[in-house]
């Protein structure tokens, strides 16, 4: 008996993934082709000890088995990737990717492990079409997008037609269903090196990640838990716009690196919105929101910053709003009491900000951990100022230990925290408590910190409903008002003695750099540095829409929403 070779039913074996509409008659055409016509030279029959179509010539001879007839592939190519069809536009797609090759918005991707960008001998640029939507889980192993240092990615989303990368389930409640996306560059490297890769995320959505993945560079394994990974990569990477959406760790996690990051929303993330180490770019327009939190579970601090001892930390950070929103305002008594607005950790002893509002974080504004050393900061270079401008209060209630210092760190230079806790000033100001105006009157909405969304309809507006409305009765707005809140040297960020134009293009972070420089590009991309406002946000006007339509979890009956506190 000849040994035909047998193909078996498992063969034919259909992935489904995100209820896709995949016929589940896939089967029963391969048994109907079974019985079909296969040339003119003989008939088809089914070998009853193989289970397998035959073609046979006019004498009935055994000829070359033929398996059943595979359906036609509708997934496009992909550089050098075939993805695999899942039938209805759905492709599943992995490998390492070696050509240059386009994501298009006609199908939607479903990752099967690693997508890898590049290699140690393939530099290569993904490019993602507006609106395409890449999608992963954790079946058989972590799903993840991982950019090689040198190669890169560009998701070129816009506000109507965003980028999503997403869990393969049809909601964006969960965390860690899948890995994330990782950009890796070459610093911190010691046997790889090259021109870093342009990577730029515009309009891009990052949902629900944060499953445990380990990826190995250059001999060095690294796991991540996070939504978007930023190692080791320069100020070539450039996001704006990006949402992070319920990470299970951290929503950006910026290691070793000066990526410039403009419009960034951190919603949900377990543990730390913002963590940070060795960084020196830039984050400018930056809204964190924690999930609302009863018994400190979720949320750690909006900011983490850190750096080793052979590194450097250094960024800017211009114009953010870090709303904790922890219902409870109670002083750090253990080292695990560590909810603040902004933790420096591990030898942190420089950082630029201007124009920071931190609200409602359960133990306080900053800490200072052991072995930082705030006394280094550069608080006055030249006539700008590097702490200024940064309000913090807690609707929850008073607290007297509003920054803590630990054993073994050092706070900031005498001058930086404002005293008393209630006065309208410079450098890093808390409002103590969570009613009443500072001349010493009450009323229903003069509380610790007041949001346009809690004063006014903004059930449709989402950016405009977090605009920082008042603190303790004192106004946002422009400094010239003495109503107003001190802003980065009270509004007059060029110490012209007038707050006017000149000073939404402040020299606190814009050098004469030229065209196409570092600080002008991402001021001309994204709206320039507006310092006479406090907070991520412009202003409360419904014109005021920049993470509106095209973020998720944050339309009218949605979590992120502002809502009075419970």
């Amino acid at each position: 008996m000849l040994g035909y070779p047998i193909y078996t039913f498992m063969e034919l074996k259909v992935k489904r993934k995100a209820n896709p509409l995949v016929p589940l008659c896939v089967l029963s055409v391969a048994l109907l082709a079974a019985c079909s016509s296969n040339d003119d030279d003989g008939v088809a029959v089914v070998d009853p000890a193989a289970g397998v179509e035959v073609d046979t010539d006019d004498n009935n001879n055994a000829g070359t088995p033929v398996p059943p007839e595979a359906e036609a592939n509708n997934c496009p190519a992909v550089g050098n990737l075939s993805p695999v069809d899942l039938g209805n536009n759905q492709c599943e797609i992995s490998g390492v990717l070696t050509q240059d090759a386009v994501l298009s918005a006609d199908r939607t991707w479903f990752l099967e492990g690693g997508l890898e960008i590049g290699s140690v001998t393939d530099n290569v640029t993904l490019n993602i079409d507006a609106g395409t939507q890449i999608r992963g889980d954790n079946e058989g192993a972590t799903d993840y997008v991982l950019v090689y240092p040198g190669s890169a990615l560009r998701a070129n989303g816009t506000s109507a037609s965003p980028v999503h990368f997403l869990s393969d389930d049809d909601n964006v409640d969960g965390r860690g269903e899948w890995g994330g996306v990782y950009l890796r560059g070459f610093n911190g490297l010691d046997g790889l090196a090259g021109t870093q890769g342009a990577n730029l995320l515009d309009y891009v959505v990052v949902a629900e990640a944060g499953a445990s993945a380990s990826i190995t560079i250059d001999g060095q394994t690294t796991s991540y838990q996070d939504n978007i990974v930023l190692n080791g990569v320069d100020s070539s990477t450039i996001l704006t716009f990006v949402q992070s959406h319920n990470s299970a760790r951290d929503g950006l996690h910026i290691v070793n690196g000066d990526p410039r990051l403009s419009w960034i929303l951190a919603t949900g993330s377990s543990r730390d919105g913002v963590w940070y180490r060795d960084f020196s770019g830039l984050i400018k327009d930056l809204m964190v929101i924690h999930d609302r939190d009863a018994d400190g579970s979720i949320g750690r601090s909006g900011i983490y910053a850190s750096e080793t001892v052979e590194g450097n930390s250094n960024p800017r950070i211009v114009n953010a709003t870090l709303v904790g929103r922890d219902n409870s305002s109670t002083s750090a008594t253990g080292p695990n009491d560590r909810e603040f607005g902004i933790l420096f950790a591990d030898n942190t002893d420089q950082i630029r900000m201007a124009n920071v509002l931190i609200a409602n974080f359960r133990h306080g504004c900053f800490e200072a951990a052991t072995m930082a050393d705030l006394s280094q900061i550069d608080t006055v270079v030249g006539n700008q100022v590097y702490i200024d401008g940064i309000h913090c209060a807690n609707e929850g209630g008073g607290n007297v230990n509003f920054g803590v210092v630990r054993d073994g760190s050092i706070g900031f230079p005498d001058g930086t925290v404002a005293r008393p806790f209630n006065v309208n000033t410079n450098g890093i100001v808390y409002y103590n408590g969570a009613g009443g105006r500072l001349d010493g009157s009450e009323d229903a909405v003069s509380g610790g910190v007041d949001f346009t969304g809690e004063l006014t309809d903004r059930t449709n507006n989402f950016t405009a409903g977090w605009y920082l409305n008042n603190i303790r009765g004192i106004s946002n707005g422009l400094a010239s008002s003495p109503d107003a809140l001190h802003g980065f040297l009270s509004g007059d960020t060029n110490n012209d003695s007038v707050v006017d134009a000149a000073d939404l293009n402040s020299p606190f972070v814009i050098s004469d750099d030229g065209e196409g420089g570092f600080n002008q590009d991402v001021a001309g991309d994204t709206g320039g540095y507006d310092l006479t406002h406090i907070g991520a946000v412009r202003g409360g006007a419904i014109t005021n829409t920049q993470f509106d339509g095209w973020t998720v979890d944050t339309g009218p009956d949605d979590p992120f929403t502002v809502q009075p506190a419970q």
